[in-house]
């Protein structure tokens, strides 16, 4: 029987070249990058959009770029790159080695699978993983990748930089305090008289906008008084699920507590950003495949 779905007349090489072309935003780089020329590039590209229904890319500022509405096609593709990689058990061309990475405490819970099934794919690499809270000095600790949530925005030099992804704040509460708090002084008194937790920020970012610098508790309408000031956001949800008060925290890490209610989604007014800085040059197969990974997995963060 003769099948005409896309699914039938789908080509590998083709999402390929639909990838070489997302990543290197050129087409005689993404040619290169594949070992063929640009003409045959365009031509994969062209098949794959007919197959599809709709072009894939647009041009903008002398950069290809993904059209509007088709990041789920990336990540389809990428979710393809990562499985054909584990079905044929692929390993780098790289004899491996150590991989030293920056990663905030307040991260571990959400990435530590990702470099798990990175380790699955290539096993030679070494994760050497330091989970303080500051922004750490790649080039001169020697730090291979960091993971921050703060938008890096001067003094970067040669390191390279990679959003991944974006996720909303809100303020929490553990549903003891906040039943507490309207037993004694009424529903109001959330809003004036609730003991807060802050996130102190005890090191240099301003290299970064990093929006835990900038939180007001006023202009969320907040009254009450600081009374713990904690230099991370595990902690600061630790002692709010306990009971110490209002905590501003990512949405994503107050999900892990269920002893914590939302009072306030700050959604709509705070977005906050993920982003990858890297020494390294960002081409070699592991180092796309790693961010790519990364990219996949931060996504997850803004469906709370």
């Amino acid at each position: 029987m003769k099948h005409s779905s896309s699914y039938d007349n789908a080509n590998w090489d083709n999402v390929k070249a639909f990838l070489a072309l997302y990543r290197a935003k050129d087409y005689e780089a993404a040619a290169e990058s594949l070992g063929v020329d640009g003409s045959t590039l365009r031509r994969k590209i062209q098949s794959l959009e007919v197959v599809l229904g709709y072009s894939l890319f647009v041009k903008e500022n002398n950069r290809w770029t993904l059209t509007p509405g088709t990041e789920i096609i990336l990540d389809a593709a990428l979710n393809m790159e990562m499985s054909t990689r584990l079905f044929f058990g692929m390993t780098p061309r790289d004899k491996g080695g150590v991989v030293k990475i920056s990663l905030p405490f307040a991260l571990i819970n959400q990435f530590s699978d990702v470099l798990i099934q990175f380790r699955n794919v290539y096993p030679e690499f070494t994760f050497n993983i330091s989970s303080d809270a500051r922004f750490v000095d790649l080039e001169r600790e020697g730090f291979d990748f960091a993971i921050r949530l703060a938008r890096p925005v001067s003094n970067m030099n040669s390191l390279k930089i990679k959003k991944l992804g974006t996720f909303g704040l809100g303020v929490f509460g553990s549903k003891s305090y906040l039943n507490e708090m309207i037993k004694k002084y009424g529903k109001e008194s959330i809003l004036g008289k609730s003991e807060l937790i802050e996130t102190g920020i005890n090191f240099s970012h301003k290299s970064h906008e990093f929006i835990f610098s900038s939180l007001n508790w006023e202009q969320l309408g907040f009254l009450g008084e600081v009374k713990i000031v904690c230099d991370d956001l595990e902690s600061c949800a630790s002692f709010c699920m306990k009971g110490a008060g209002l905590a501003i925290l990512p949405k994503f890490l107050a999900h892990r507590y269920s002893e914590l209610s939302c009072v306030y989604d700050a959604s709509n007014t705070l977005m906050a950003e993920l982003w990858l800085v890297s020494r390294l040059d960002m081409r070699s197969e592991w180092q796309v495949v790693l961010g790519d990974m990364l990219s996949l997995k931060s996504k997850e963060l803004e469906i709370y």
